[in-house]
C-alpha cells in the first residue's frame, strides 16, 4: 500500500494536507463488504430454520430412526442369537434417541450365561452388542454352577456339564469353597491329580475326591499344608502302587493314613 501526502496550496500558503491511500494502485475495499457477508449468512440460517420448521416431522424421523439392526462384536459359546433377539424384542424398533440402553443391558444380563453386557448405539439405526459369558468352573449342588469368582448361576441343561467337579458346602459358603478349590488345584494338578469334588461340612471339615475315585479327608486346619505333604508322598510311590489308593486320611499331625485295594496295603506313612 502506498500513501501519498498531497499539499493543497492557496494564495496565502499551505492550507491543508490530504492523505490518499492506494493498494496496488487500487482503492481499498469499502468496509461494508464484511457486513454484506454477515447479512447473507444470516439469511441462509433463517432460510434453513424455516425449512426445518415446515418439515420438522420428516427431519425428526430421519434423525431419530428406529433401531433395527444389531451388530455382534464378539463370539459366544453358550448364548444363541435367537435368545438375544427375544431379550431385545421389546427394545428394537424404538427411535435412536429413545432407545433404552440401560434397560437393554439389564435385560441381557438376566440371561444365566451372560456375566456382563455392553450395549452401544451407532447412528442411525444400529445397536453394538458385546457379551462376556459366564465360565463354569464347577457344579454347586444339583442345580447350580460356580464361576471363577465363586458366584452362583443357574442355567438350564446342567446335566450336560456333569464332568465338572462337584463342590458343596453350607449356605453362602460358595466363595470360600471356590477359593479352597483353586488353592488345592494348584498343588494337585502338577502331580497328575484332578479334583473331582470338594466338600465343606457345617463343622468346617474339608473332604475332596481325586480322579473320580480317591477319597481324601483333610480335616479343618492346615488343609493346604497337609495336601502338599500328601502330594510329596504320592509322587514318591511307584505308579503301580499309588494308582491303587482308595482313601487318604490327612488328619494326622505327623503322617498320612493310606488305604489301598484289597490286594494292597493299609497303613500310615510317617513324615
Amino acid at each position: 500500500m502506498v500513501s501519498v501526502n498531497r499539499a493543497i496550496r492557496t494564495g496565502s500558503g499551505i492550507h491543508a494536507i490530504r492523505r490518499n491511500s492506494f493498494a496496488g494502485n487500487q482503492p481499498l475495499k469499502p468496509k461494508s463488504s464484511g457486513k454484506r457477508s454477515l447479512y447473507i449468512l444470516a439469511a441462509l440460517v433463517i432460510g434453513i430454520c424455516i425449512v426445518l420448521v415446515q418439515n420438522h416431522e420428516d427431519v425428526a424421523g430421519f434423525i431419530n430412526r428406529p433401531v433395527s439392526k444389531v451388530r455382534i462384536e464378539n463370539q459366544w459359546q453358550r448364548v444363541s442369537e435367537a435368545e438375544i433377539g427375544t431379550l431385545l424384542s421389546d427394545f428394537l424398533g424404538n427411535g435412536f434417541f429413545d432407545f433404552d440402553v440401560v434397560g437393554a443391558k439389564y435385560e441381557l444380563e438376566q440371561h444365566p450365561w451372560v456375566l456382563q453386557a455392553s450395549v452401544k448405539r451407532i447412528w442411525p439405526d444400529t445397536l453394538s452388542l458385546q457379551l462376556v459369558e459366564q465360565v463354569a468352573i464347577a457344579r454347586w449342588g444339583e442345580s447350580q454352577l460356580l464361576n471363577q469368582y465363586g458366584e452362583l448361576f443357574q442355567p438350564g441343561r446342567i446335566k450336560e456339564l456333569s464332568s465338572l467337579p462337584l463342590l458343596t458346602g453350607p449356605v453362602d459358603s460358595q466363595k470360600i469353597v471356590m477359593q479352597q478349590y483353586q488353592k488345592l488345584n494348584q498343588i494337585l494338578f502338577p502331580a497328575g491329580l484332578r479334583l473331582s469334588g470338594l466338600s465343606l461340612s457345617k463343622r468346617g471339615s474339608w473332604e475332596y475326591l481325586l480322579n473320580d475315585g480317591m477319597q481324601v479327608a483333610a480335616g479343618r486346619k492346615d488343609v493346604v499344608v497337609k495336601t502338599q505333604r500328601f502330594v510329596d508322598f504320592y509322587q514318591s510311590q511307584p505308579p503301580e502302587q499309588s494308582s491303587q489308593f482308595l482313601s487318604i486320611d490327612l488328619r494326622y499331625g505327623n503322617g498320612i493314613a493310606v488305604k489301598g485295594s484289597e490286594t494292597n496295603f493299609t497303613g500310615v506313612a510317617i513324615r
